[in-house]
């Protein structure tokens, strides 16, 4: 368990630096020249590195900012308006015309990093706050919105992004449809893992005993 907690630390503190590699003009075009690179690499690993964020930021500003932590968390009321969020946020970047731009216009590529990592970052401090119906339904959620994306991108003939071919596009859409798969098996594992914490309640709890009646005399 030590050695585990040793070593969480330093690969959490390598995401979260892991995006500043986007600064090399070089590489950074390398990856969103390729459709399949900028969605299934670059994205996650913007996610990944405001979730790693999270442990060394949010404490902080917790202490600092208490009342503004407390307001915060009665607004993310069971995780609802975190899940909402990074949902909003998942499916905006699938749309191509958003790629494209991300592409073209600086201030869309900013907001393109920004939104990711926020995403990253909201949702690793909410998600233990959701019940598992809702965390159920979002991942649920998640693996469906991947899986139209990319059944979209691989029947379509004809261009949807203009920066990237049909090929690419392809293997874009198989790349999302084998993410949805993956989502897919792990609502498949919290339904199955809600169902099992439901039945052992059941065997738990007493039946509840009916009250007396009063026989009248």
């Amino acid at each position: 368990m030590m050695h585990s907690t040793r070593l969480r630390k330093p690969v959490a503190d390598l995401l979260t630096v892991l995006p500043l590699i986007l600064l090399w003009p070089t590489l950074r075009h390398r990856i969103e020249s390729q459709m399949l690179l900028h969605m299934l690499v670059e994205f996650p690993v913007l996610f990944a590195a405001g979730w790693a964020a999270r442990d060394l930021l949010l404490p902080a500003a917790a202490r600092r900012f208490p009342r503004t932590s407390r307001v915060l968390a009665l607004l993310d009321w069971g995780g609802l308006t975190s899940a909402s969020v990074v949902t909003c946020v998942v499916m905006f970047w699938m749309i191509p015309a958003a790629l494209d731009a991300t592409l073209l216009v600086a201030p869309v590529a900013a907001a393109k990093y920004l939104s990711w990592w926020l995403a990253g970052l909201i949702l690793a401090g909410s998600w233990r706050r959701m019940t598992p119906e809702l965390l159920l339904f979002f991942v649920g959620n998640l693996s469906w919105t991947s899986a139209t994306a990319g059944m979209l991108y691989m029947d379509t003939t004809s261009r949807l992004c203009a920066n990237y071919l049909t090929d690419d596009q392809s293997n874009t859409g198989i790349g999302l449809v084998l993410l949805a798969l993956v989502l897919g098996a792990l609502a498949l594992r919290q339904m199955m893992r809600l169902g099992a914490t439901q039945a052992a309640a059941r065997r738990i709890t007493p039946p509840v005993a009916p009250a007396p009646t009063k026989t009248a005399r």
